[in-house]
């Protein structure tokens, strides 16, 4: 049976999704100390127990960074960003990526 005109959009997005799904699985994963080292702040730097992520804090005195340990073309970051139930005047919370060259 012949794809109609109609129904080759539809085809195509199936085929797309299925390759998308087929590479999505082999994208390779590290642990923070394999890509990143602190950047400032280490003692409100806080690594999960199986090393894949870290918590950031902050203290009145100062927050938290880290650094890739070498040049990327992409990745993915996520981030929850919480402000203390307090008085926070003052307190500029961020989440950036940049690159040094």
């Amino acid at each position: 049976m012949a794809a109609t005109p109609r129904s080759m959009p539809a085809a195509f997005i199936f085929l797309l999704c299925i390759t998308t799904e087929a590479v999505g699985f082999d994208v390779p994963s590290l642990t923070f100390s394999e890509g990143f080292s602190h950047l400032f702040g280490n003692d409100n730097l806080i690594r999960s127990a199986d090393g894949r992520s870290v918590r950031l804090s902050l203290n009145r005195y100062s927050g938290s960074g880290f650094i890739s340990s070498d040049l990327y073309d992409h990745g993915f970051f996520s981030a929850s960003i919480k402000l203390p139930s307090d008085y926070t005047a003052g307190v500029v919370v961020a989440f950036y990526v940049s690159h040094r060259r």
